[in-house]
């Protein structure tokens, strides 16, 4: 056990001193380095409301979008996500009240064409009638 130790340090050593070895000359490169991916924060979240009802929106991959939906406070009713399809979209956190506002925050994570769909209607109740629906196509490029 001994012996190998040392026979390890010794190769160590040797390689050590090789690699030191050899001209003074210095070679100078010049490295660019390419973005591969974009990066969380490089573009504003795109953000829809009612308006956009049944319309396309094209988010980049790594964009957030924000579904901003309103609300009455005064009433029990409130927007709930009917569908939301997996590896296009991922939900980034979990919606939240702004003024008079709901807000459904998503992120596009790839390439690709999904619909987000939600409705309007009573909290924790079960639907009795046609409640009102929102709904848009997202292209992600």
């Amino acid at each position: 056990m001994r012996r190998s130790v040392l026979v390890l340090v010794a190769l160590a050593g040797l390689g050590g001193s090789i690699a030191g070895c050899g001209g003074d000359k210095t070679d100078t490169y010049d490295v660019v380095l390419q973005p591969t991916a974009i990066a969380r924060s490089a573009v504003a979240p795109l953000i829809i409301e009612l308006s956009a009802n049944g319309s396309t929106v094209v988010p980049t991959v790594g964009q957030r979008l924000l579904v901003r939906l309103p609300r009455d406070p005064a009433s029990t009713g409130e927007w709930g996500l009917v569908n939301a399809e997996r590896g296009i979209l991922i939900t980034d956190g979990g919606p939240t009240s702004e003024g008079n506002a709901t807000v459904w925050p998503f992120r596009a994570i790839q390439r690709g064409v999904t619909t987000l769909a939600f409705t309007y209607g009573p909290a924790n109740e079960p639907s009795i009638g046609p409640e009102p629906t929102f709904m848009v196509d997202v292209r992600v490029i």
